[in-house]
């Protein structure tokens, strides 16, 4: 039985679908950070970062709750991917991704509140692209499903259909690892000091 409340920090249909699927009853309250992936830094340190902002953020509006939060981004050819601005840098992603093999990286971060500690990970996943041609590009955009995911496709969706091999968390690759968001919360929750 949950005795603590928990809150995920982000209105994220795929992560609010992905976290019901661990069985714990939660609140969402979005976080209110500018994901910004322009940055010179490493991906894994900027998924880290962001996360913890994302959490860092909502745990300021809440005195008593376990926040989760969580960033994906996809590494491809020394480039960070993060959610196209407009079509056009939809199909940039889209033709850098075709016949390769990127990294989908999530940083996860978990503050339980009042006492202020953190976790944080980092979840990785490899994935390899078949080749796309232009004319496939082209009408998956059409479909809008690019527009608001990491890297331009959504592994779960009709993205799925460009996905040669994965190596890893499919969760992950979603934008929720459970399997380390299930591992952090049995730590919270097992801390004899929360």
């Amino acid at each position: 039985m949950q005795k603590r409340r928990f809150v995920l920090a982000s209105n994220s249909s795929r992560r609010i679908a992905l976290l019901k699927l661990l069985g714990y009853k939660f609140d969402i309250i979005p976080h209110e950070i500018e994901e910004d992936v322009c940055c010179d830094i490493l991906p894994s340190d900027l998924v880290q970062n962001l996360a913890f902002l994302k959490a860092n953020d909502v745990a300021k509006r809440v005195d008593d709750a376990i926040i989760i939060a969580a960033d994906t981004i996809i590494s491809c050819k020394g480039a960070i991917l993060g959610k196209p601005k407009d079509v056009y840098d939809a199909k940039r992603m889209l033709s850098m991704l075709s016949g390769t093999e990127h990294d989908v990286l999530s940083g996860i971060c978990i503050i339980n509140m009042p006492l202020k500690k953190k976790l944080l990970r980092i979840g990785r996943t490899y994935i390899k692209i078949r080749h796309i041609t232009e004319e496939e590009i082209d009408a998956y955009i059409q479909t809008g499903e690019p527009l608001d995911k990491a890297g331009a496709y959504a592994i779960q969706g009709k993205g799925k259909k460009f996905i040669e091999k994965i190596d890893g968390s499919y969760t992950n690759a979603v934008g929720l690892p459970l399997e380390i968001v299930r591992e952090m919360l049995n730590n919270i929750l097992n801390d004899t000091n929360a």
